[in-house]
């Protein structure tokens, strides 16, 4: 192989090494998110911790009935929680069915329930 072949091999072999490496390392801007439903026999569940939003410092939460026929219990019995993943402090909570954001957040949060089967809780940000 003559020394102008071996240069343009070597030169497309770290051309394609860098674009992989380039593609291989990008992360998508998704944000962070996560659910829970309470399963029969139990009456709690939890979301894993996400971390709020950098850009608004917000957590968005909604609750809702997992399942239409049938229902065990009303969506208006739902008791959610908003936790604070480094120190365990509630910093919001509240009742029912909906959707709420909570802003003025900078650590991770996960969404707890505490209510009966086939309720759920999303947490996002």
């Amino acid at each position: 192989m003559s020394i102008g072949r071996k240069l343009c091999a070597t030169g497309f072999a770290t051309v394609s090494a860098a674009v992989l490496l380039a593609v291989g390392t990008a992360t998508p801007a998704s944000a962070g998110i996560d659910e829970c439903t309470v399963f029969y026999g139990w009456t709690t569940c939890s979301t894993d911790s996400i971390a709020a939003n950098p850009n608004t410092g917000s957590v968005t939460v909604r609750t809702f009935e997992s399942y239409i026929a049938n229902p065990i219990c009303d969506p208006s019995e739902i008791r959610w929680k908003l936790v604070d993943s480094t120190n365990g402090k509630v910093v919001r909570r509240g009742s029912g069915a909906g959707t709420w954001t909570v802003t003025g957040l900078t650590n991770r949060y996960y969404g707890r329930l505490d209510t009966c089967p086939r309720m759920s809780i999303e947490v996002s940000s």
